[in-house]
């Protein structure tokens, strides 16, 4: 066949699903340049599924010179009016992104139509932005991702039945709404939340075992310091009287080895979790903070001969320093995990030479369930 035979368009042929597809996958500023080419294009433009106004959508030199609600007024909202199709799946995560009466009117718009599926809302400066009653509306949501937002849902809120998936970070609320809320998600599988004091708002006096009866199908597990802490009440017991079955990673952000209250959690949620596949640890370290007499003994009194790890493969801490604690932590892992591949440590920039080599020499005697768990220490 000559060149000359050859269509010029093949894609314009292509069946509709596919090129939604295509066009899905392109960045989005990038998928609505084809609208220029037809009619039957900028059709395909109006049906897109899945909407991403990030940053690269505002990069045009008129973008820059004006303001986040200019664009969410000018751009934003015209692409939701004349969009024809479903909408599944919307992202509101700009680096300007501030709190305006612009993000109330897109999301009373999607609440109209109750098709969406996927909500990231990333609040980036400003004023945390208050979610109004439209926004609970949004009943087929299956995946919610918050920042920087206050979470007050009606006293007829029953929770979204279908969310399989939550990330909170930095959204204002009350524990008693929180509880109702996960309570309310039967299906959650995937839980974030990041947060500290001035968002979980008031007195939190429910524990683990309270927060864990909330979320029996959670697979991936991903808390900071100040929520843990929330949950972390009154005597708490050394494993949770229920297993968590289905987790298989989970991932701390901001914990402290030299506090008790720290290491009873982190070694309550591992030990209760025997599925657990990666456990990824971001610590907190304080030179001033000494540490606790009851940390440093926790493991040593504790009875952990219940603890077996048998899907454990990755165990990864970062700012680790050579603190008794974090050593029996590792320890303690070593000794229960029969298939661990790899132990990633990142120690602190403080830690000098002579204790790095000291804790490398230490953690390669400890005992280990599993012959071929590599211990990689670094630093950042």
């Amino acid at each position: 066949m000559e060149l000359q035979d050859l269509p010029l368009d093949r894609l314009s042929n292509l069946p509709p699903n596919v090129i939604q597809m295509i066009l899905t996958f392109m960045p989005m500023r990038d998928a609505f340049r084809t609208s220029i080419l037809s009619q039957n294009w900028r059709d395909h433009c109006l049906n897109i599924p899945k909407l991403m106004f990030d940053d690269e959508v505002f990069q045009g030199s008129t973008c820059k010179s004006v303001s986040m609600r200019w664009k969410l007024l000018y751009i934003v909202y015209p692409i939701l009016l004349l969009h024809q199709g479903s909408i599944l799946e919307l992202s509101l995560c700009n680096s300007q992104l501030i709190s305006c009466c612009e993000i109330d009117q897109i999301i009373l718009h999607l609440s109209r139509s109750a098709t969406l599926k996927k909500l990231t809302l990333c609040i980036k400066s400003g004023d945390d932005h208050k979610l109004l009653p439209a926004f609970f509306k949004l009943q087929q949501l299956m995946i919610l991702k918050l920042q920087n937002c206050v979470f007050q849902p009606p006293v007829n809120f029953k929770g979204f039945s279908r969310l399989v998936s939550l990330s909170f970070n930095n959204v204002s609320i009350t524990a008693k709404a929180f509880l109702r809320f996960i309570s309310n998600c039967p299906l959650l599988k995937d839980f974030t939340l990041i947060g500290d004091e001035k968002h979980l708002v008031g007195y939190w006096n429910s524990d683990f075992i309270e927060l864990f009866e909330c979320l029996p199908l959670v697979v991936n597990l991903h808390m900071s310091w100040f929520p843990v802490k929330c949950f972390a009440i009154g005597v708490m017991p050394q494993k949770l009287p229920t297993s968590l079955v289905h987790l298989n990673w989970l991932h701390l952000l901001g914990l402290s080895f030299a506090r008790e209250i720290d290491l009873h959690s982190a070694l309550l949620l591992v030990t209760s979790s025997p599925n657990i596949e990666t456990i990824v640890m971001e610590m907190q370290h304080d030179p001033k903070e000494a540490m606790s007499q009851t940390a440093k003994n926790l493991i040593d009194h504790g009875d952990y001969s219940y603890a077996i790890l048998d899907h454990l493969r990755v165990l990864e801490i970062t700012n680790f320093t050579h603190m008794k604690t974090g050593m029996d932590f590792v320890k303690l892992i070593l000794a229960k995990s029969p298939i661990l591949r790899e132990v990633y440590i990142v120690i602190n920039k403080q830690v000098d030479v002579h204790d790095e080599v000291k804790m490398l020499k230490e953690l390669l005697l400890y005992p280990r369930a599993s012959t071929r768990a590599e211990i990689r220490i670094e630093r950042p």
